[in-house]
C-alpha cells in the first residue's frame, strides 16, 4: 500500500467530515470518555471549564476503562493502541531498552514528550537509551510502563508544544495521567499468550478506595504481571553448521533466543486528599515500582566450521592466542613457545576437548565447549513521592504549593558470558553496575480569574518551579570491568625473548575487555553529576467574545549548567459557527537541555552489521571523552524548537465531534547519537594513549550530538461518534489518523552521516490509522479494533536498507456483565497473528538470509524496529469484579 501524502490526508478529512464513527463512552468513575467533545480537560488549560472541542489545542481524553479494554499491561503499549502519532517498538536484544521501551509521539524523541502525574511532572527512568532507533537513541525520559492501567482515572495526551506552560521537554507535547480517587473495590485477573504458545502472560490488578475520615480519599491500587519469553528466531546458520559437523559439541539448539524478554514485575500507586475546610486540602500521590527482565545476547561461536570459521563469533576467544596462526616461530632450538599466563602455546586441534585436563594446554573451548550465549538481566526499583497544598482564597485566587521525589535504579546483571581479558580463570557472572536518577521537585502555582468585561473573565495564571536531578553511573564487580592480562599485551618466550609473527612482527594479544557482551562500570565512567534549575512563567487566557478564544504563555528558567531560556506560546480559537464549526491554532518555542545522564552516558555493547557476521565492539562514549572529543563530540547543549499547528473543529450533531490539525515542528540543534566512526589500527596507539582501556579491540564508537536539525510535519485527524441503535444498544465508534514526516534540515556530516540521516527520516511509519467500535447492549459489550501501519524503512551500516510493507492488525474483545458485580471478558489482539514482513536476501537489503536457517546470521527473521512488534497473535481471558 502507498504512504499517503498531503492530498490523501485532505480526502481522508473530508470524508471523516460526512462519515466518521468514534468511540466515546458513558462517564464512569474512572474519567471521562475517550474522544467526548465535552470532557472537561486539565491539560494544556489553567481553566476549569474548558473541554474538548472547546480546547485551542488538540488533545485527546482517554478514560480509566478504555485503558483497561486490553489484552497488555505495558502502558506504552495501551497508548500506542489509541493515539496514531504515538509508537513504540519491541527490541529483541537492545541492551537496557529491552527493559526500558522508548516510545516517540509525533515522530520526535521520547524525551520531548513530558509527562506529568496529576500533573505533576514524572521522573525520568535510569536509562539513556542507546539500543533504540535513531529517533530514540539517546534519548532521557519517563518509564510509562510504571503506571499500571488499573490506577488512572484518565489520560490526556496533548499534541502541542508546550514547553512555556510546563518547562523543559515539552517539545512534541505532554501526557498527562490522573490517579482514581474513587471509592470501592474493583479489580481483574487476566491470563493469556501468544497463538504460539510462548509469552505466557498473568496479571491480577486491584484498586480499593476508603474514605479518610469524613472528607478524605486514600486510593491505592497495585497490579502483578509475570510475561514470559518469546522466541521468534531461527537457529544461527554458524550454530547449526558447527552442531553438524561436530556433534560431540554442547551447541545450543537454538543457540539464542530473538524474542520478548521474560519479565516479572509488581507495581503500587498511592492517591488520596484531605480535605481541610474553607475551600483547601492537601493531597498525596506515589508509588514504588519492582521489575525483573531477562534478555538473550547473541551466541558465540566456540570453534570453527567450515563456512564460518574465521568469520564466526569470536572464534579468537577460544584459540590459544591465535596458536593456529601460520609462521609463529619457537624459541631457540625449537624450544616451546609460552603465553603471558605462562601457559604452553599449542597447535593441537580444537575437537581435542580432552586437552582441558592437561593445564598447559587448556583454550578457551575448556569453559565453553559449545560456545555461550550471555543472558542479559535488568532489575528496575522505581519510586517517588508528591504531597502539597491547594485550595481559594477568599477573593479568589487559588493556589497550589507542592513537593516531589522520583527516584528510579536500573541494575543489569549478566551471566554465561566471561570477560575474554582476564583468560580461562574469568568469571562466568558478573554484576555489571548500576544507573540510578534521582529528581526533586517544588512548584508554587498560582490562578485568578479577573473579570474584565470579555464573555469569560481572564484567567491569569503565574508560578515559580524548582528543579534538581542527579544521575549516577555505580560500579559493578571489578572483574566485569577489568583489565586482564590477555588485551594489548605483547608474548614472549619462556626465556624473555619475543614470539614473533612471519613478517617480523611481535606476536600480540588483544582480546575484549570486561565482560562480554555489556562490560560493566568501572572506576573510569563511574560517578554522580546533577544539575539544578529555576523558573517563572506566566499563563493568560480566555473568551473575548463567544466567539473568539485566546491564550498567551511565557516561561524563564535558569540552568545551573546551561543559563539561561525563555519560551513563550500563542493560541487562539475562533468558532466560525458556533457549535459547529470552529479554527484553532498556536505558535510556540520550546527549550530542553541536556540531562545530566545524557552528558555522561557511557556504553560498550557487541553487535553485528548486516551482511558481515564478525562481531562488532561498539562504544558509546560521553561527550566529556577524550577519545569523543578527538573524533570529533563537542560539548551538548540545549535543544530549541519552533512549532506552530492550525485546524479545525466540526460538531455537526450531538454526539458527533472531528478535528483536523497540522503541525510544523523545528528542532535545532537536535540531541541525538552520532553516526558510527570505525577504529583503525593507525588509531589504536592514540586510543591508548587517551587512556580507552579497550583500544586494542573497538571496532566502533558513537556519542551524543548536537550536530543536526530536524523538522517533522504532520497532520491529526480524530472523528468520533455515538450513536444509538434501535432498541440493540449503543455504537460508540472512533477514527483517528495520522501523517507524520521528519526531515534532517541541517547536520554536519562529519558528525551525522547518511546512514543516520535515512535511519531519523525512515525508521517510523509516515501513516497510522486507528478505527475502534464499541457496541454496548445491556451487560454485553463488543469492540473491535483496526491499526493500519504504513511502510517503513530500516538502514544500517554499509549502507543497506530494507522497506517493509503496511500492515493491517486487528484486536477484539468481548465482555459480558455476570451480575453488577463480575465480568468475564475473552479477547485476542492481532487475531489474525499478522506479522511484519520478513528480512530479504535481496542484493543491497538487510541480508544475507542463510537457506539453511531462513534467518539472518543472528538467527532473526523480522525487524525489531517493527511498530505492531513480530510476536503475532495474542489471546486473553480476564476475570473482573467491583464493589
Amino acid at each position: 500500500m502507498k504512504n499517503f501524502g498531503f492530498s490523501s490526508c485532505a480526502a481522508i478529512s473530508v470524508a471523516l467530515l460526512y462519515s466518521s464513527p468514534s468511540y466515546a463512552q458513558n462517564s464512569d468513575p474512572q474519567g471521562a470518555s475517550a474522544a467526548d467533545g465535552a470532557a472537561i480537560i486539565v491539560t494544556g488549560t489553567r481553566r476549569t471549564d474548558r473541554t474538548v472541542a472547546e480546547s485551542s489545542t488538540p488533545i485527546d481524553v482517554y478514560s480509566g476503562q478504555e485503558l483497561q479494554k486490553q489484552g497488555t499491561a505495558d502502558m506504552n503499549q495501551v497508548i500506542q493502541n489509541l493515539v496514531p502519532s504515538f509508537s513504540v517498538a519491541r527490541y529483541a536484544i537492545g541492551d537496557g531498552s529491552s527493559f526500558v521501551r522508548p516510545p516517540n509521539l509525533r515522530g520526535l524523541a521520547p524525551d520531548q514528550t513530558l509527562v506529568l502525574v496529576n500533573g505533576k511532572r514524572m521522573h525520568r527512568s535510569a536509562l539513556v537509551q542507546i539500543g533504540a532507533n535513531a529517533q530514540s537513541a539517546g534519548a532521557h525520559s519517563a518509564d510509562l510502563a510504571q503506571v499500571p492501567a488499573i490506577a488512572v482515572r484518565a489520560v490526556e495526551v496533548l499534541r502541542d508544544g508546550a514547553s512555556a506552560q510546563y518547562g523543559s521537554d515539552a517539545i512534541a507535547g505532554v501526557i498527562n495521567m490522573t490517579l482514581r480517587d474513587d471509592v470501592g473495590l474493583s479489580g481483574y485477573a487476566r491470563y493469556g499468550q501468544y497463538y504460539r504458545g510462548d509469552g505466557e502472560d498473568y496479571q491480577v490488578a486491584l484498586n480499593a478506595g476508603l474514605k479518610l475520615g469524613d472528607s478524605g480519599v486514600i486510593n491505592i491500587s497495585g497490579e502483578y504481571v509475570n510475561a514470559g519469553k518469546t522466541s521468534r528466531g531461527v537457529t544461527r546458520p554458524g550454530a547449526l553448521e558447527l552442531s553438524q559437523e561436530q556433534p560431540g559439541l554442547p551447541v545450543p539448539e537454538l543457540a539464542q533466543r530473538y524474542g520478548n524478554p521474560a519479565m516479572e514485575s509488581y507495581r503500587f500507586f498511592v492517591n488520596g486528599h484531605i480535605d481541610t475546610g474553607t475551600d483547601s486540602e492537601i493531597y498525596f500521590f506515589g508509588n514504588y515500582g519492582h521489575s525483573f527482565q531477562e534478555e538473550s545476547f547473541n551466541y558465540r561461536q566456540s570453534v570453527n566450521s567450515t563456512n564460518f570459521g574465521k568469520n564466526g563469533i569470536f572464534n579468537d576467544y577460544f584459540t590459544d592466542f591465535d596458536n593456529t596462526r601460520p609462521g609463529i616461530q619457537t624459541g631457540a632450538a625449537g624450544g616451546n613457545v609460552y603465553a603471558p599466563n605462562g601457559y604452553q602455546v599449542t597447535t593441537r586441534d580444537y575437537t581435542q576437548v580432552s586437552t582441558c585436563s592437561d593445564p598447559l594446554v587448556q583454550n578457551w573451548s575448556c569453559i565453553y565447549p559449545g560456545g555461550f550465549t550471555p543472558i542479559f538481566f535488568g532489575k528496575i526499583d522505581d519510586i517517588s513521592g508528591a504531597v502539597g497544598y491547594k485550595g481559594t482564597l477568599g477573593f479568589g485566587l487559588n493556589y497550589d504549593l507542592s513537593g516531589s521525589y522520583g527516584q528510579s535504579t536500573l541494575k543489569y546483571t549478566m551471566n554465561g558470558t566471561m570477560n575474554p581479558s582476564l583468560g580461562i580463570t574469568s568469571p562466568t557472572e558478573f554484576y555489571l553496575g548500576k544507573l540510578q536518577q534521582r529528581e526533586t521537585l517544588f512548584n508554587a502555582d498560582f490562578s485568578y480569574p479577573w473579570e474584565v468585561g470579555f464573555a469569560s473573565p481572564i484567567t491569569i495564571a503565574f508560578g515559580a518551579q524548582y528543579f534538581r536531578e542527579s544521575y549516577e553511573l555505580g560500579l559493578g564487580d571489578p572483574a566485569s570491568y577489568a583489565i586482564g592480562p590477555y588485551t594489548g599485551n605483547l608474548v614472549f618466550h619462556q626465556d624473555g625473548t619475543p614470539v614473533l609473527n612471519a613478517d617480523g612482527s611481535q606476536l600480540s594479544v588483544a582480546l575484549p575487555v570486561g565482560a562480554n557482551g555489556f562490560p560493566g562500570y568501572g572506576p573510569a565512567i563511574a560517578g554522580e553529576s546533577s544539575r539544578n534549575s529555576k523558573g517563572i512563567y506566566i499563563d493568560i487566557e480566555g473568551d473575548v467574545t463567544d466567539q473568539l478564544s485566546f491564550g498567551i504563555a511565557g516561561r524563564y528558567e535558569h540552568l545551573s549548567d546551561f543559563g539561561n531560556s525563555t519560551t513563550g506560546k500563542f493560541s487562539a480559537r475562533y468558532a466560525i459557527v458556533p457549535d459547529i464549526v470552529a479554527l484553532r491554532g498556536t505558535v510556540a518555542t520550546g527549550f530542553r537541555a541536556p540531562t545530566p545522564g545524557q552528558v555522561n552516558t557511557s556504553s560498550i555493547a557487541t553487535g553485528f552489521n548486516p551482511g558481515n557476521p564478525n562481531a562488532i565492539e561498539s562504544m558509546t562514549l560521553p561527550v566529556t571523552s577524550p577519545v569523543a572529543a578527538f573524533l570529533g563530540a563537542k560539548e551538548l547543549k540545549p535543544e530549541e524548537s519552533v512549532s506552530f499547528s492550525g485546524g479545525a473543529v466540526f460538531t455537526p450533531a450531538p454526539g458527533f465531534t472531528l478535528s483536523v490539525d497540522y503541525y510544523n515542528i523545528k528542532v535545532k540543534d537536535r540531541i541525538g547519537t552520532s553516526g558510527t566512526f570505525e577504529i583503525s589500527d593507525a588509531q589504536r596507539p592514540t586510543l591508548r594513549d587517551l587512556g580507552l582501556a579497550n583500544y586494542a579491540t573497538v571496532n566502533e564508537v558513537q556519542f551524543l550530538t548536537n550536530a543536526f536539525d530536524t523538522r517533522t510535519q504532520g497532520i491529526d485527524v480524530v472523528g468520533s461518534y455515538r450513536m444509538p441503535i434501535g432498541g440493540i444498544g449503543i455504537l460508540n465508534s472512533t477514527l483517528a489518523f495520522n501523517w507524520n514526516k521528519t526531515k534532517v534540515i541541517d547536520r554536519d556530516p562529519t558528525i551525522v552521516s547518511d546512514v543516520r540521516v535515512a535511519q531519523l527520516e525512515k525508521t517510523l511509519p509516515k501513516t497510522r490509522l486507528i478505527l475502534t467500535e464499541n457496541w454496548t447492549a445491556g451487560p454485553l459489550s463488543i469492540l473491535g479494533r483496526m491499526n493500519w501501519y504504513g511502510k517503513y524503512t530500516q538502514t544500517d551500516d554499509g549502507p543497506v536498507s530494507q522497506t517493509f510493507g503496511s500492515e493491517f492488525v486487528f484486536d477484539v474483545e468481548v465482555s459480558y456483565e455476570i451480575n453488577k458485580n463480575v465480568t468475564l471478558t475473552a479477547g485476542a489482539q492481532n487475531i489474525f497473528s499478522n506479522y511484519p514482513d520478513k528480512f530479504s536476501n535481496t542484493k543491497g537489503t538487510l541480508g544475507p538470509v542463510y537457506a539453511s536457517t531462513g534467518g539472518r546470521f543472528t538467527g532473526d527473521i523480522y525487524p525489531d524496529v517493527s511498530p505492531f512488534g513480530f510476536n503475532g497473535g495474542f489471546w486473553y481471558g480476564k476475570v473482573g469484579f467491583k464493589f
